[in-house]
């Protein structure tokens, strides 16, 4: 998931915005670890963007 070049927003935005450590943004942006799901409404409203846009599926899902 690639949020931050979605809508030009960096790191130490989302940072301030969802008062999360840079290493917890960098996981979410790196799918490392993910954000709850009232953040990602958020994220998909701050956007522009729909859930799907922002997850990449995995072949282990495809069945």
């Amino acid at each position: 998931m690639v949020i931050n070049k979605r809508a030009g927003y960096n790191r130490k935005q989302l940072r301030k915005r969802y008062g999360k450590s840079l290493n917890t943004i960098s996981n979410w942006c790196t799918r490392k670890s993910y954000h709850s799901v009232p953040e990602l409404y958020d994220l998909v409203e701050l956007l522009d963007c729909k859930v799907d846009d922002l997850y990449v599926r995995s072949k282990e899902n495809e069945d």
